[in-house]
């Protein structure tokens, strides 16, 4: 019997965990699948810790501080009206700047996507028009964007190009892009290159050269955008790791079907 097995009690416990009930048909989720790929990064981060309980705590309050931004900068695309959080200042007003010197129309936004053909579902950031291009705008609130991230996006493409309510491509353009939209905050040294970001009550220096008695600026946001372009081995990759996930989970996916 595989490991696998002893983190689900039944079948209705394992459908829950790991996917969506859609017009009476049960879809895994995109995040699930991907939790199949290994994730040395992640392993390297529980390493450094004192124990795994403090990198849950860790991780959970991480979550919780990239869920208001995610909230807030999902709320401003859609035009509503918003109070930012004073924990997420820094990062929106850097949003806004970014949102100001571009043009950006949203068309979906936190919607579900399926596709029937491959037979996942996922729930995406946006579909937005940015500068005259259409695509999926992933908000991420990391350090960096992961190449991880392609799997993902492509993915949301892939169930997008199924949806018969898509809006038309702009004039000029071949297919469905993605973009992974980096939005984050850090303190930044005044004596030398290092930054302090400060996530989920952990402080973390990165870029030290030397040896410096830090004098940390304010809080300040930072915005990255990256155009994802390499859809095809993407969506390879993320197709063989659904496989991958099906083996894995054959017990209870044939309970389900």
């Amino acid at each position: 019997m595989s490991g696998n097995l002893m983190w689900y009690s039944n079948v209705d416990n394992f459908k829950n965990a790991n996917g969506y009930d859609i017009d009476g048909i049960w879809y895994p989720r995109v995040t699930s699948i991907l939790n199949i790929k290994a994730k040395p990064a992640l392993y390297m981060y529980y390493a450094s810790l004192p124990d795994f309980k403090t990198g849950e705590a860790i991780k959970t309050k991480s979550a919780e501080e990239g869920t208001i931004l995610h909230e807030t900068v999902e709320a401003i695309l859609n035009k509503e009206p918003v109070v930012i959080p004073d924990i997420v200042k820094p990062a929106v007003a850097a949003f806004m700047d970014f949102y100001g010197q571009n043009e950006i129309t949203a068309h979906k936004i936190e919607e579900q996507v399926i596709s029937k053909k491959h037979h996942f579902a996922g729930t995406i950031d946006a579909l937005a028009e940015l500068n005259g291009k259409l695509g999926v705008l992933d908000i991420k609130t990391s350090q960096a964007i992961y190449r991880d991230y392609n799997i993902q996006t492509a993915a949301f493409v892939e169930a997008l190009r199924e949806d018969p309510s898509m809006p038309p491509l702009p004039t000029g353009q071949a297919g469905l892009t993605s973009w992974i939209l980096r939005i984050d905050q850090v303190r930044h040294c005044l004596k030398c290159p290092a930054t302090l970001r400060d996530k989920g009550g952990r402080e973390k220096v990165r870029g030290e050269k030397g040896k410096c008695e830090h004098e940390w600026s304010p809080m300040q946001g930072e915005v990255e955008l990256k155009e994802l372009t390499t859809f095809e081995s993407d969506i390879k990759a993320f197709l063989a790791c659904k496989d991958l996930w099906n083996w894995e989970n054959a017990f209870w996916l044939k309970k389900i079907y």
